[in-house]
């Protein structure tokens, strides 16, 4: 299997022309989930080949959605710009602005919603065809086993993204209305929709499974899923399922293996270099090449933290920059400022007042080719997927909940050590909690793991402070306006959405509705409230 997939590189492997998948057009008359007619795939060769055309569609979305609704690296975008540590300037437009703004852009008759939808669909669509094909297929088992269990993988991922962003938590939420659970390429077309604990049961029993058949497969590339990988997705899951016991479990086994931590000099040496920098921290990651990049769309190219001696312009640094992305003061504060430590800078040098009082953060950046202008180096970014700080994290809140104090609050100085940061003493119960909160918000901002997943996981509210007088770094008008308590005569203004307000989440998209006999407007959230 390991020798089969090395041979179909990114680079060529295009969209399968035996596979047809009618999603690729959002206004057509068929279904989101509709399979046209496709040859029989009758052996491992044919469907390792479908296999790497999943991933290709995981990571990537080639499909012409760009930017945040683009693969699991947009997905990391999308999650923190809903938060309030990322702030989002307007000069750019397009998707990550709108998902930064909460406007109405989430509701059935928009496009938002749909790119989600139809992005995770088209993913499971592909899995699906595998593993209804899988198990009469010719060719050697041990192959067979190792492409179930990577197509498993891949569709509980998608899943889990899925129910996280189309319906309110699952402690809150479990009777509730989930997503259509397709588990076959021969599925109904017209099909209802599971429960939220449905899913979640459907996304663990997939997991598991697929750990289970990935034991002994051991890939080159970190692109692959492997059995560890699996437990990484299953430590996440658990940890929204509030099953504590669990998700230590899953994170310890996949830490065992990554614990020694990337020091404070490689995690702000610019982050893109999680392949060929061989960081023992780093689980999981894929890399951006000719073929596969994303026009320049890249976490790299939105933040703007290059470095001031390049220049303030679109295309002075080492990429081109889209001039968008800022770190929101109250998150810069949560940083210590001692000068071997500090890591945000304002863009003084920048003529526009909008820019020159935000802050710079330095952890995304990329001194190649990439993404878009060709100034630097010939080389592409690399974009982490998983690391052991993550799992970290999740064994110290994990412990705290099981009553392990003690455990939970020398894992978090463990990390707190390695960034250079003073280790939390004295601090239990709540506070506790609230440490290891604020330490994912530091350590896994625009990595898909906190923004609004987890304030809506951990039930907390959404709140941010505006730009003025006396806090210059805060968040732009347009990121306070479509939220509640926005005063526009303000002197210090803020905005607020309570943890299970639908703005969080999207409607299921209109032309679903319209061509699935099995759903109706009556299974609709509402675009906004509780």
């Amino acid at each position: 299997m390991k020798r089969l997939v090395r041979k179909i590189s990114f680079a060529f492997i295009t969209l399968i022309s035996f596979i047809l998948i009618s999603c690729e057009d959002q206004l057509s008359t068929n279904s989101f989930v509709d399979i046209s007619d496709v040859e029989v795939l009758k052996n491992v060769s044919q469907l390792n080949k479908v296999l790497t055309s999943t991933y290709k569609q995981l990571l990537f979305n080639s499909d012409g959605t760009d930017r945040v609704y683009a693969g699991l690296p947009g997905f990391q975008m999308y999650v923190d710009l809903g938060g309030s540590d990322i702030i989002c300037h307007t000069n750019m437009g397009g998707d990550q602005l709108t998902a930064y703004q909460y406007s109405n852009q989430k509701t059935q008759a928009d496009g938002n919603s749909a790119h989600i939808w139809k992005m995770c669909y088209n993913v499971i669509n592909r899995a699906n065809i595998i593993l209804t094909n899988i198990e009469e297929a010719d060719g050697n088992e041990t192959d067979k086993k190792q492409i179930k269990g990577q197509a498993l993988a891949i569709r509980a991922i998608e899943y889990f993204h899925l129910i996280q962003n189309f319906q309110q938590t699952y402690v809150i939420a479990k009777n509730k209305r989930g997503v259509i659970l397709r588990t076959s390429s021969n599925d109904d077309a017209h099909k209802g929709f599971a429960t939220v604990e449905e899913v979640y049961t459907q996304i663990v029993s997939d997991l598991t499974t697929a750990k289970s058949l990935l034991a002994d497969y051991e890939p080159e590339e970190l692109w692959l899923i492997n059995a560890e990988i699996c437990s990484g997705i299953l430590a996440r899951v658990y940890l929204v399922m509030q099953n504590w016991d669990n998700a230590y479990t899953e994170a310890k086994a996949v830490y065992n293996n990554h614990s020694s931590l990337m020091t404070r000099e490689q995690y702000r040496s610019g982050f893109d270099d999680m392949i060929s920098g061989g960081y023992p921290e780093v689980v999981w990651a894929m890399k951006y090449t000719t073929d596969n990049n994303l026009g320049g769309g890249t976490q790299f190219n939105f933040w703007y933290n290059q470095d001031e001696s390049y220049g303030e312009g679109y295309s002075d640094g080492p990429i081109y920059s889209f001039i968008c992305f800022f770190a929101d003061s109250k998150f810069e504060a949560l940083f210590e400022k001692t000068e071997d430590r500090y890591q945000f800078w304002k863009r003084t040098k920048n003529a526009n007042i909008e820019i020159s009082t935000k802050w710079a953060f330095d952890k995304y950046k990329h001194y190649g080719e990439d993404g878009g202008s060709v100034i630097g180096s010939a080389t592409r970014p690399e974009v982490c997927l998983m690391r052991g700080s993550e799992m970290l994290l999740i064994m110290a809140e994990a412990a705290a909940h099981k009553g392990n104090e003690a455990e939970a609050l020398a894992l978090l100085n463990r990390l707190q050590t390695a960034r250079n940061a003073t280790p939390t003493t004295n601090t239990s119960g709540d506070a506790l909690l609230e440490k290891i909160y604020i330490e994912r918000r530091k350590e896994l901002i625009c990595e898909g793991q906190s923004g609004f997943y987890d304030l809506v996981r951990l039930q907390k509210r959404l709140v941010r402070y505006g730009e003025s007088k006396s806090n210059p770094g805060g968040h732009y008008v347009w990121g306070l306006q479509y939220l509640n308590g926005y005063n526009v005569s303000a002197t210090e203004p803020s905005a607020f959405l309570e943890s299970n307000d639908y703005r969080f989440f999207c409607q299921i998209p209109q032309m679903e509705i319209l061509n699935n006999n099995a759903i109706s407007e009556s299974d609709q959230n509402p675009w906004s409230g509780q």
